[in-house]
């Protein structure tokens, strides 16, 4: 994942010296820095709102909060700040560099005015495990990663259902956009 130096340069201070310990078995996060899979989830206007507000606050993409978010589900809190003190498994420094020069944007499709379509970039295992308790859950990843969205930005009691203001056939045309990036 691009993280860049100065926050990971905060990351250091805030330490002081007391690292966190290795309470569960350790877990193999080996290629969880690079971004390689596509996933794709629309979410409702209100949702894309909150979720830019918030990244404005955190001063970070919704690549890097989304994905920082969906490890801290599936692997917790606490995992996640050895993963970057340790600068292992999201923050494991990248040793090569990407060009993003000269490649095309996909064009986002007409879901209506009240959808809005995002596409981001995560780590291939990260994507796997959220697919794997998507499937658990009789869902698809689009939908399970949305409702995960909806709850955090506002609570359990506003999963997805209760924010969406769309046809049944916006969600036909979603569904088969978010299923049109299922395969990496």
């Amino acid at each position: 994942m691009r993280i860049s130096r100065d926050r990971m340069a905060d990351w250091d201070s805030v330490n002081r010296g007391t690292k966190l310990s290795a309470l569960i078995q350790l877990r193999d996060y080996t290629g969880m820095n690079s971004q390689d899979a596509k996933l794709r989830l629309w979410l409702p206007d209100i949702a894309k709102q909150a979720l830019e507000e918030v990244c404005e606050r955190a001063e970070i993409s919704m690549t890097v909060y989304l994905t920082e978010y969906f490890s801290m589900y599936l692997y917790g809190w606490h995992e996640l700040l050895r993963m970057r003190e340790t600068k292992t498994g999201l923050y494991e420094p990248l040793m090569i560099r990407y060009c993003m020069e000269g490649v095309a944007q996909e064009p986002q499709p007409n879901l209506g005015k009240n959808i809005f379509a995002l596409k981001i970039f995560v780590p291939i295992k990260l994507k796997a495990d959220l697919l794997q308790l998507a499937e658990r859950s009789a869902m698809t990843l689009g939908e399970f990663a949305r409702g995960l969205v909806c709850a955090h930005l506002f609570g359990r009691e506003y999963g997805p259902g209760k924010l969406k203001d769309w046809t049944d056939e916006d969600e036909t045309m979603a569904r088969q956009w978010e299923e049109s990036g299922a395969v990496t």
